[in-house]
């Protein structure tokens, strides 16, 4: 999870923070939340995912490059396969890397997978 990220979840939770914070205190913090705002829950299980389960589900999805290409939509950034996409923390939209994964793009064929 990228700064942005973080600072847009801690902003939907209502907590305030240091806007001068780097990211691993932003992260702290919003770690922090989820632990002192949920108490223990009971038997029954929720459907909606905790702070830190999100933060964990965005951060271990990492894409790897299994064809070279020159990524235009990012600073035309050029990218080797078994390269990790994306290469700075920017911002990747879900519906970028659909495209980047299918061959709905302009070299024709999938570009990243998913790293497992």
């Amino acid at each position: 999870m990228n700064k942005p990220e973080i600072i847009e979840k801690l902003n939907e939770l209502g907590v305030e923070f240091d806007e001068k914070a780097n990211k691993d205190e932003l992260k702290k913090l919003l770690e922090q939340q989820d632990n002192t705002e949920h108490e223990p829950k009971e038997e029954t299980q929720s459907s909606e995912p905790t702070a830190q389960e999100e933060l964990a589900n965005l951060e271990s999805k990492q894409y790897v490059v299994i064809h070279d290409f020159k990524d235009l939509q990012d600073n035309d950034t050029i990218y080797i396969k078994d390269d990790i996409y994306p290469k700075t923390e920017t911002k990747i939209s879900d519906d970028r890397i659909k495209e980047l994964m299918s061959s709905e793009n302009k070299i024709g064929k999938p570009l990243i997978q998913e790293q497992d």
